[in-house]
């Protein structure tokens, strides 16, 4: 049945930068997507997982935060031209497209349309004409309407051999060839999702072949990693702008020379230098922790082309400055670093905690949505009972309602914060800690480069979710072994996040962290922050651990003053290794000062 529309709001800021460093901006307005546009993403399977149009979502809303644009996930796993498990495409189009009111809509399509196999020229007519039609009654319906046609993304045959010859990815880059050409003949724009997936699959292969067969896991549907590049490819194809914001402080003059996108005021520069900055836009929020993301970022331009948020400090005199932002410690670089400019975007600071806030909120509005069009909506289409139809009038409208709550709170979480900025002097840049390292070969061997005392040894604990089973000891033992009564696990209770806090006694100067997970557990992304009350806590820094390896990671910090040192679990894997998946394991917790370089 076809669905009132609803208005979502996120804003627009008057003028945004379109280009990195030197390059002047162009404004807002340049940009694909206008105030009070309303986006329906359509597709097949891939579309249907949510992903790269919610990432493309939630980079609007968090770098564009005023404007007043509402996005609709109408894609069906199994669908093709002709529609699918959703209905034949006529009734698709109606109750999942025309239902919203569309100014523009995304259309991937082609995955299940090839059928798997080499090129036939009779599917491949079906599908030509089956997607003309669909383009003709979409501008026929809705004059005016905008279309963004993307060629279908690709069947992973660069990490794995193809299945025939030529493989089955070269018969879908024949269709992407259609779908540009259809666009064109039709005054709209076209995005190469195939392309730019494939081109990172060859650099990630050379760079780690396990790791790149990861990003397609079953060569067909991409995880987190492909689809934040399919989304970077969709946005700039809509015109998206790199930069965020763009700050220069002449620290020997006692000014700022440029800001960007932001405004910055409170400036004190005498020992420390100080300032108080109001952005208009957000990083957009990418999990680098997670060693397939980072992978699949490293082997891509999306940073570089999306992403981008330098803050440079010339004149500064000591060799190194420690930046916080709102007393988050953010690293420690050299005065040379400063000068040539750090990239904000991709470090844990602030604002990618509050863009990440507001990631999580587009991710709950679009689950309502699913649950409210496929469970209900559909579900109950052919209610037989006057009281069911009745009811679910009423459930509908109420679930409507729900859902604008939570976007109300998406776009109030994007909006513009007043953040303290602190740069600190330092007598010398602390060396780069060890990387995350895979400990299977020596479990039990410490990381390299640490000397001095563990000062968490034996020290005592509390959990937010204790185990009440033998699990509850091991965490502050010394020992990395991954094994019963060396290792720790929280309850089983599935409520996130989690914390264990450990009491070093007395406040000491630390400098780094380490801790380490076993093979089995479904344990993720852990932060690790610090406090010298028990009660205010400082994070100083996060990661993503592998499913399935048992594994530890150091976490290097400026010095600092601390007594209490939390573990957070933040999520968990989703496939259960051994046990299940709310129970958070823990080989080990070690801490160390200055000393450890």
């Amino acid at each position: 049945m076809p669905m009132n529309p609803r208005l979502r709001y996120l804003a627009l800021a008057s003028a945004l930068v379109l280009a990195i460093f030197a390059q002047t901006a162009s404004a807002a307005g340049d940009f694909y997507l206008k105030n009070g546009d309303r986006v329906v993403f359509y597709g097949d399977s891939i579309t249907d997982q949510r992903l790269y149009t919610t990432f493309a979502e939630t980079f609007v809303i968090t770098r564009f935060p005023a404007t007043q644009v509402t996005f609709t996930h109408s894609g069906w796993g199994g669908d093709r031209v002709t529609g699918g498990g959703g209905g034949p495409i006529a009734q698709r189009l109606e109750h999942d497209v025309f239902a919203y009111k569309p100014t523009v809509v995304t259309i991937m399509l082609g995955m299940n349309d090839g059928s798997y196999q080499a090129f036939n020229q009779g599917i491949f007519n079906s599908y030509s004409q089956g997607y003309t039609s669909i383009v003709e009654k979409l501008q026929t319906t809705v004059p005016g309407i905008r279309l963004t046609l993307i060629r279908p993304s690709p069947f992973d045959d660069v990490t794995r051999e193809p299945k025939f010859p030529g493989g089955y990815n070269a018969v879908l880059v024949g269709y992407g060839d259609f779908v540009k050409k259809l666009a064109e003949q039709n005054h709209q724009i076209s995005a190469d999702f195939n392309t730019a997936v494939v081109s990172v699959l060859t650099k990630a292969k050379a760079t780690d072949a396990e790791l790149s067969a990861k990003i397609i896991p079953d060569r067909v549907h991409p995880g987190p990693s492909g689809h934040l590049i399919m989304a970077g490819t969709l946005l700039k194809s809509w015109n998206a702008p790199a930069l965020v914001t763009e700050v220069e402080i002449d620290a020997a003059g006692k000014r700022v020379t440029r800001a960007t996108a932001t405004t910055v005021t409170a400036l004190k520069i005498e020992n420390a230098l100080v300032w108080t900055q109001l952005d208009e836009a957000l990083p957009m929020p990418v999990n680098l922790a997670d060693p397939v993301t980072a992978l699949a970022i490293k082997s891509s331009d999306f940073i570089e082309t999306l992403d981008q948020q330098p803050l440079r400090v010339t004149g500064l005199t000591a060799p190194a400055y420690t930046l916080k932002i709102d007393d988050q410690i953010v690293g420690t670089w050299s005065k040379e670093d400063f000068a040539k400019g750090i990239n904000l975007a991709v470090q844990h600071t602030p604002m990618t905690d509050q863009a990440s806030a507001v990631h999580t909120l587009t991710l709950q509005h679009t689950g309502m949505h699913q649950a409210r069009w496929r469970t209900y909506q559909l579900g109950l289409k052919d209610a037989k009972t006057d009281a069911v139809k009745t009811a679910l009038a009423q459930l509908l409208k109420a679930l409507d309602a729900e859902e604008d709550v939570v976007i109300a709170q998406q776009r109030a979480a994007a909006q513009p914060v007043a953040r303290s900025y602190e740069l600190t002097p330092q007598t010398s840049v602390p060396a780069p800690a060890p990387a995350a390292s895979v400990s299977s070969a020596a479990p039990d061997a410490p990381l390299p480069g640490v000397t001095g005392p563990n000062l968490a040894l034996n020290k005592t604990y509390v959990c937010s979710d204790p185990n009440v089973s033998q699990w509850a000891v091991g965490l502050t033992d010394g020992s990395w072994k991954g094994e019963k009564g060396t290792t720790f696990a929280t309850g089983m209770q599935d409520t996130f996040p989690k914390t264990v806090t450990i009491d070093l006694t007395k406040s000491s100067v630390i400098s780094q962290v380490q801790a380490g997970v076993p093979s089995f557990g479904s344990t993720k992304t852990v932060a690790v922050s610090i406090s010298t009350d028990g009660q205010a806590f400082t994070e100083v820094g996060r990661y993503a651990f592998t499913l399935g390896q048992q594994e530890k990671h150091a976490f290097p910090f400026s010095p600092a003053e601390a007594r209490y040192v939390r573990l957070t679990y933040l999520d968990h894997h989703n496939e259960e290794s051994g046990y299940p998946v709310s129970y958070m394991f823990t080989s080990d917790v070690q801490v160390y000062g200055p000393s450890a370089k």
